[in-house]
């Protein structure tokens, strides 16, 4: 019987998205919804530790485990980075049977908009991606040129489609990048130009937002024509990007929702937007009225960050 090989560590910081402008454009067949909007990566981060073991046996029995420090206690099983490394092994056809370890520590709060179990996802598949990369041909796409350009598409097209099964926000994690998002959030352009100006102050109320039921809430009837696939940069004054269709469900039934982002404003915040299905508000601020408005939202007990 072959020995047990070394474990590997690898640990990475999963960072957290806002959504600039996110119009719900119609309902699918599928029961997803087409949207669009712009994702925007943020200097908040879930720190991901995997450790891989490959195991003597060869019955290809896998040993995943999730563990997180959340207040939810999303482990196990319940955690979408279980669902997501046991996917991996299976749709990559890794042979042989590996101790794999999860362990999360989160900075994101959960239900909030800012994709936090995406991220966490995303990061499980890149790191998988890299341990097994010359494992049965699966090789690194995301980093690495490849000379036979048929199978970097294949490859590429079947990394992403996997990311796709595991969350509408996961592809857009896989790079992390600002981009426009069409589809359910797959059809991602990159936008190198654009860039929010000055701080970013994220409030968050705890107030657990359920995204099926703001998709239900919001019942979108008819299709609507497309408004920001000509963005390329960031302008506070250009009233597309001043749209989160969320915004008018979740305030209804949350005033406290709505307060924060009007607050933002008073605070002398340039921008102010909830991100995704919310609970969380952003705003964007100079250096100089950050500090007020940051002390501010403390004191109410709220959940405070700056990016």
């Amino acid at each position: 019987m072959k020995s047990e090989s070394k474990q590997r560590i690898y640990r990475v910081k999963s960072p957290a998205k806002i959504n600039i402008g996110l119009r719900v454009l119609s309902k699918r067949r599928d029961g997803f919804h087409n949207l669009e909007t712009i994702f925007y990566p943020i200097k908040i981060y879930d720190i991901i530790t995997v450790k891989i073991k490959k195991l003597s046996v060869l019955n290809g029995n896998n040993n995943i485990s999730v563990t997180t420090d959340s207040k939810e206690n999303i482990s196990g099983r319940n955690n979408i980075c279980f669902k997501t490394a046991e996917r991996f092994l299976e749709i990559f056809g890794i042979q042989g049977s590996y101790k794999i370890g999860i362990a999360i520590k989160k900075n994101i709060p959960t239900g909030a908009g800012l994709g936090g179990g995406s991220s966490d996802a995303a990061s499980v598949i890149k790191i998988l991606q890299k341990h097994f990369r010359n494992d049965k041909g699966l090789i690194s796409i995301l980093n690495s040129p490849l000379r036979k350009k048929k199978l970097k598409q294949a490859q590429h097209d079947k990394l992403l489609g996997f990311a796709m099964d595991m969350g509408s926000d996961v592809p857009f994690f896989l790079q992390a990048k600002p981009a426009y998002a069409l589809g359910r959030g797959e059809m991602l352009t990159p936008l190198p130009e654009f860039k929010l100006p000055g701080k970013i102050l994220l409030v968050n109320p705890g107030i657990h937002i359920s995204t099926p039921w703001a998709f239900k809430t919001l019942g979108i009837k008819r299709s609507k024509r497309k408004l920001m696939g000509s963005v390329k940069k960031f302008s506070s004054d250009k009233p597309e990007l001043m749209i989160n269709d969320f915004e008018r469900v979740v305030f209804k039934k949350y005033h406290e929702i709505e307060k924060i982002k009007y607050d933002m404003y008073s605070f002398g915040a340039s921008y102010s937007l909830m991100s995704g299905s919310g609970s969380t508000v952003y705003g964007i601020f100079k250096s100089r009225d950050i500090k007020a408005a940051e002390k501010y939202f403390k004191l109410k007990k709220y959940m405070v960050f700056v990016s």
